[in-house]
């Protein structure tokens, strides 16, 4: 009975464990052309694409979510050209 309670125990351990190891979100990065912004991210989260256009609007994508994968958005400027981006982490 003890070594059954005691397997359990570490059973129970290693779940709780595995259950909370959450990579969040690696990798990410951006690049611009023309009047497009791209952005992307790895692991476990929740992120958008905001990119800021040359006429001082910002165009910002959708949220995405990602478990243990990977996400890609891309989002433009209406009118301009796309100066920057950046990931935003929710």
């Amino acid at each position: 009975m003890r070594r059954l309670l005691i397997a359990v125990l570490l059973l129970l351990g290693t779940a709780t464990t595995a259950a909370h190891a959450d990579p969040g979100l690696y990798g990410c990065g951006t690049s611009v052309l023309g009047s497009t912004g791209n952005g992307w991210c790895s692991g476990t989260g929740t992120f958008r694409l905001v990119v800021a256009c040359e006429d001082g609007k910002f165009a910002r994508s959708r949220w995405m979510t990602i478990e243990t994968g990977d996400g890609t958005l891309a989002i433009s400027c209406a009118n301009a050209k796309a100066v920057g981006a950046e990931i935003e982490v929710k």
